[in-house]
């Protein structure tokens, strides 16, 4: 019975963001000024904030991070099926990364990027069937976060960067 109860708890959680992904499909913003400065991310603190301080006010707030990833999966998942291959994630990211290189040649540093894509989806795929999940999606979107938010106050900003 215990068992049934945590496989039902699953399917609805499984459920919810599902309808939740769709939802957003239908209202996901078609690329306005405003949003991140750097929407093709990168490491560290910097590339953190440039990648997901949507409104440009210098703090990342949870909810203003799950936004900004929600949307970018959303963006990925062209056929709509709930979960991203590799190729969908691939191009969403490409796709950013074409908006910061707009203008320039592409050189090695993109082709690296495109590279590490490939490999981040493989990392990112925890159960290695070829789909990046909703939950696999928010799993790391966990984790990534409390990294950045090094002092634990709920949100990243130029005090995550302070050396103690």
């Amino acid at each position: 019975m215990k068992k049934q109860n945590i496989q039902a708890g699953k399917h609805g959680f499984r459920l919810a963001m599902t309808v939740m992904v769709v939802a957003m499909t239908a209202s996901a913003p078609s690329g306005a000024a405003e949003g991140p400065t750097a929407p093709a991310g990168g490491h560290g603190l910097a590339a953190f904030m440039g990648s997901y301080d949507a409104n440009r006010d210098g703090v990342v707030t949870r909810e203003e991070y799950d936004t900004v990833r929600k949307q970018r999966f959303v963006a990925g998942d062209v056929n709509r099926d709930g979960w991203l291959s590799e190729e969908e994630y691939v191009a969403e990211y490409e796709g950013r990364l074409k908006q910061q290189y707009a203008g320039k040649a592409q050189d090695e540093r993109y082709a690296s990027s495109i590279k590490q894509a490939h490999v981040r989806f493989k990392i990112l795929d925890t159960d290695k069937d070829g789909r990046l999940t909703v939950e696999e999606d928010i799993a790391i979107a966990d984790k990534t976060f409390k990294q950045n938010d090094k002092n634990g106050d709920g949100k990243v900003d130029q005090a995550d960067g302070a050396k103690p």
